[in-house]
């Protein structure tokens, strides 16, 4: 985009849609995991299991995770794009190896039964998906990657694509386990996902084909300025190292669950919450990536924070008015079928959670101009500050003895609150210093 043309909301959100969309898709993935969850034996233990596989999944996971801002940020020739790509691979490479380290060998249990106290009936369950799903880091690092590219050059809608095929694998999939195995229902849930994550990175890996070719393969010189593997390194691992620590929320509230009163139901009611609470969440996350791709001027970045609030003050209404008239408990009765006391934790846990989008939303402005000026540390100083008041917030509810839902919603709010604050501290210092991109 032009920098002297003005932004308006129709062009950041002609951009923004498709991606929102794919994450949107994404979210679905929990509710129809748990609702086959709900709908099998020992709903209880798997809706309890289902969380703790996840965190434990997605924190492998987190080393990849930002791919997709490096990716966007720096592939512009096909010098970075050749340094970029070997890079990745040595990434995927190291993130499986961890992956079936955690899950294959006696440290899996010195972490989730010793570290994060879960109950061995819940631990057992959650292992055996996380067996499973030792090629999903690998999986979404190439796919992570690809996409940054595609959004790189302008082609969000290849996006949604890809997504609509992943969340189409896994709907068929998990409806035909469900009727046709007699499989565990966390089994049939990893089975599904980590096809419909194999489908959608195949999907990326074929549509970016045109782009790569067309910007990559060719003879045209390299920028002023080549990618170094020192500048590489120097970008993405404060950025890696935000959302490994970022991530730790999940096993950390997940620990503090584990730790009050019926920490079962807790476990499972939270983690129905979480599931749709995830689709609220969702339509913020790929903010960071529209503002480091649109952000060209001031007049600019003004647009683009007007819109990332519209987003999240949206997001956030929808929770209390879902919340406040009683008609989040249908969703979770009926859509996600859980049981009257699991919906009820349900209930509580996703209306203290209300405030969560919106101050997703604008972290995710903040964080996206930071990134465009290659300002990555401030991410990870701010993420830090959070875990501490995460980690006190979860502290404090077990000592005074909390329940489930206002342990995770008020540590989880708290937490994103102070990192937000210091994200804001860290934009107000770096603006007079930066210049606008040219």
């Amino acid at each position: 985009m032009d920098g002297t043309q003005p932004l308006t909301t129709k062009t950041i959100f002609r951009f923004y849609s498709p991606l929102a969309i794919s994450w949107i898709f994404m979210g679905l993935e929990g509710p129809i995991c748990e609702g086959v969850i709900n709908r099998l034996s020992r709903p209880e233990i798997n809706a309890a299991a289902w969380p703790i596989l996840m965190a434990i999944a997605i924190w492998i996971e987190s080393p990849v995770i930002d791919l997709l801002s490096t990716s966007t940020t720096l592939s512009k020739d096909r010098q970075s794009y050749e340094l970029l790509s070997r890079f990745v691979w040595y990434l995927l490479m190291w993130v499986s190896v961890a992956h079936a380290a955690v899950v294959c060998t006696p440290l899996y249990g010195l972490v989730v039964e010793g570290v994060m106290g879960v109950k061995p009936a819940v631990a057992d369950a959650a292992r055996s998906g996380l067996i499973i799903l030792i090629p999903w880091s690998a999986m979404i690092g190439w796919r992570r990657y690809l996409q940054g590219i595609l959004i790189r050059h302008g082609r969000t809608r290849a996006i949604g694509l890809g997504t609509s095929a992943r969340v189409a694998t896994l709907t068929v999939l998990a409806i035909s386990l469900f009727h046709w195995t007699h499989l565990p229902s966390i089994v049939i849930a990893s089975i599904a996902i980590i096809s419909s994550v194999a489908v959608e990175a195949s999907c990326v890996h074929w549509l970016s084909r045109d782009v790569i070719v067309r910007h990559f393969r060719g003879n045209e010189p390299s920028s002023a300025e080549p990618l170094t593997m020192r500048k590489l390194i120097g970008f993405h691992v404060p950025l890696s190292a935000t959302t490994m620590v970022n991530l730790l929320v999940m096993p950390v509230v997940s620990a503090g669950l584990a730790r009050v009163d019926q920490p079962v139901l807790a476990l499972a009611g939270c983690g129905v919450a979480g599931a749709v609470l995830f689709l609220h969440r969702a339509v913020t996350f790929c903010l960071p990536e529209v503002v480091i791709t649109l952000y060209r001027s001031e007049a600019s970045r003004d647009a683009l924070r007007a819109f990332s609030y519209g987003v999240g003050l949206a997001s956030s209404g929808l929770i209390l008015l879902l919340g406040l008239t009683g008609f989040d408990r249908i969703l979770f009765r009926w859509l996600i079928d859980a049981k009257p006391s699991i919906a009820e934790v349900a209930h509580w846990c996703y209306l203290l959670s209300a405030a969560v989008p919106l101050v997703d939303a604008a972290q995710a402005y903040i964080r996206g101009v930071l990134t465009a000026h290659h300002l990555t540390v401030s991410r990870l100083i701010a993420v830090l500050g959070a875990m501490f008041v995460l980690a006190g917030g979860v502290c404090l509810g077990v000592m005074l003895h909390w329940s489930g839902p206002t342990l995770s919603a008020v540590s989880v709010t708290g937490a994103l609150l102070a990192e937000l604050a210091v994200l804001a501290i860290a934009w107000a210092r770096a603006r007079t210093s930066v210049v606008a991109l040219a």
